[in-house]
């Protein structure tokens, strides 16, 4: 079975990319399921929470955002990642037990597979990764050390299946994507603003409360009525159909925002890219998943 893991399963692109992804192995009939320790994948795809995580022999377990320090980890994953369940202690306790009580497989009878959505790869990035049969990048753009001797790949995440909006508004803008430092979303909104759009919509994860009430609320002051804040957004479709622009301050080339503007005729306004390749369809894209997993 093929078991995606992430440290992380908040309403986040890295997680929307994950519940995208086992959808498609699902739909192509082979089993997966994505674990993580929050609620917000659990009506996305077939799913589960981290703590019931549980390696078996011939598995493929697709590692995100949790650092190994071995490959025998993967037998103490909730333990590693911070859990409000009311049975963490009861984890922690299971996985020092001897290995013999639970009948753990090897680690070489899994495959680990590493995709880093959005992270450079290279030894002095990232933790230690010398147990992983495979490496994940998302675009060329990630910094792969030409001193990794690990097997890595590079391919885009599956994008959803949006169509052109038929009926868009004028000068409507949308930020998309966390609310956060990182993201410069208080930049975003004033080049949407001074660029003549008429409002601006945040969608997207409030990520950096303290960010948002110092940045962005006196935005809100400066050009009142003009900002509004809608959140995270499951259908994208209606998201998209909602604005008429898009506006982005980060180089971010790795993001599906690009190619979902394009495939919904939104106009986007961000730090160009020097890749002019044709985007890989979600097809090709699995193509390549099946070839690098040997499925």
């Amino acid at each position: 079975m093929i078991k995606i893991v992430s440290g992380s399963t908040i309403p986040v692109g890295s997680t929307v990319a994950l519940v995208n992804l086992c959808n498609q192995f699902n739909i192509k009939d082979y089993e997966c399921i994505l674990y993580g320790p929050d609620r917000w994948h659990l009506d996305k795809c077939k799913s589960a929470l981290l703590q019931d995580f549980k390696p078996r022999n011939n598995d493929i377990i697709i590692i995100h955002d949790i650092s190994l320090s071995s490959a025998s980890d993967v037998y103490k994953l909730p333990a590693l990642v911070t859990l409000p369940q009311k049975n963490y202690w009861f984890t922690i306790f299971k996985s020092l037990m001897p290995q013999k009580i639970w009948r753990k497989p090897k680690p070489d009878q899994f495959m680990l597979v590493l995709t880093c959505q959005g992270r450079d790869i290279s030894q002095n990035r990232l933790p230690r990764i010398d147990f992983y049969q495979k490496i994940h990048a998302v675009s060329f753009f990630q910094q792969i050390s030409n001193q990794l001797k690990i097997s890595n790949f590079i391919c885009p995440n599956i994008v959803d299946d949006l169509k052109k909006s038929e009926h868009k508004p004028e000068m409507i803008a949308g930020i998309i994507g966390s609310i956060c430092k990182q993201k410069n979303t208080a930049a975003s909104i004033e080049k949407a603003l001074q660029g003549g759009m008429e409002t601006v919509i945040i969608y997207g994860y409030l990520r950096d409360p303290i960010y948002y009430y110092k940045e962005i609320e006196p935005l809100t002051r400066k050009y009142p009525g003009k900002i509004k804040f809608a959140g995270f957004i499951d259908n994208k479709q209606n998201m998209y159909n909602s604005i008429s622009d898009v506006y982005c301050s980060v180089k971010n080339p790795w993001s599906m925002v690009v190619q979902e503007c394009l495939l919904t005729n939104t106009r986007y306004h961000g730090p160009e890219l020097s890749n002019n390749s044709e985007p890989m369809t979600n097809e090709q894209i699995f193509l390549v998943w099946k070839k690098e997993l040997g499925l």
